[in-house]
């Protein structure tokens, strides 16, 4: 197949809920059209940061539906389709499929911390051989604990010709970028994530994109934007108006969801910023702090 040559921004939707905790079809309509005006190259639903592992199956489609509605072919939507099962992740990949979805984001199978890399490489590959979507494979190891060999991208590249992209994210992202580019330059595109916390470096190490939360898109796409083109100065200049936001994130475990939801009501894009539990609330430090960067930001 021809890879898809996905780049940019690619920002990792909130799956918005109403007071009660349940799925608000009308606020997700409402974050995928935002992040669009806010000039995003492609959106994800249904990844880490839309806590698609508090939501059951039927509720995911749901939410792919919404959003491939929502976006109506103006960008590539790509659905994550991350479980405890191979064969429940192969169950969502077909749905995306027959939805219109433009390509699928997998995880190694996260319910074990040791697992062999022939079990790794055996879920993802029985995933790609499921679908003609491209299928992005995300190596989340800060979020799972799972550890995959930079060579186990080559091998299912080798054998698969829609494992179309990697998704780094953890302690490793910087060396397994250096690792792509030597071992298979041009065989994947390769994003970063983390909440766009390390994006200077990667743009510079030769990422293809970001995978960034989605409720700063419009500030996200102007560093990267600046990165790629080798203006460092100014992409230094967005991303220290960013920093606060993005240090307040990662220093706020369990509560990132609720950040995250915070932010984009904050900007007047959905009504409520309920998350399902387990969650640890903001604690009244923390939302302080939050309030004064959103103030500071004066973002509309």
């Amino acid at each position: 197949m021809v890879k898809p040559n996905w780049a940019g921004v690619f920002p990792a939707l909130c799956t918005v809920t109403d007071a009660n905790g349940d799925l608000d079809v009308a606020g997700m309509r409402a974050e995928v059209e935002a992040n669009i005006e806010w000039g995003a190259d492609g959106v994800c639903p249904g990844i880490i940061a839309g806590e698609f592992f508090k939501f059951s199956d039927e509720e995911r489609m749901d939410l792919l539906d919404a959003t491939v509605e929502a976006a109506d072919g103006r960008v590539p939507v790509l659905f994550g389709v991350s479980h405890s099962g191979t064969e429940l992740a192969i169950r969502l990949a077909k749905h995306a499929e027959d939805q219109g979805a433009d390509g699928v984001i997998a995880m190694a199978p996260y319910f074990s911390h040791t697992p062999s890399k022939a079990m790794v490489k055996n879920h993802i590959s029985a995933i790609c051989s499921a679908t003609s979507l491209p299928v992005m494979l995300q190596d989340a190891e800060d979020a799972t604990g799972i550890h995959i060999c930079s060579t186990t991208y080559l091998d299912l590249a080798d054998e698969h010709s829609n494992l179309a992209s990697i998704k780094l994210e953890g302690p490793g992202t910087l060396d397994k970028l250096h690792d792509i580019n030597r071992l298979m330059p041009g065989h994947v595109t390769v994003f970063g994530g983390m909440a766009a916390k390390l994006i200077l470096q990667e743009a510079e190490l030769g990422a293809n994109g970001t995978i960034p939360s989605a409720c700063l898109t419009d500030l996200i796409k102007h560093i990267w934007i600046y990165a790629k083109k080798c203006d460092k100065k100014r992409a230094e200049q967005y991303y220290a108006r960013y920093k606060p936001w993005v240090d307040l994130f990662h220093a706020s475990p369990g509560a990132t969801a609720e950040i995250e939801k915070e932010t984009l009501k904050h900007r007047g894009i959905i009504k409520t910023a309920t998350s399902r539990s387990p969650k640890v609330p903001l604690s009244p430090e923390a939302r302080t702090r939050l309030d004064q960067i959103l103030a500071d930001f004066k973002l509309e």
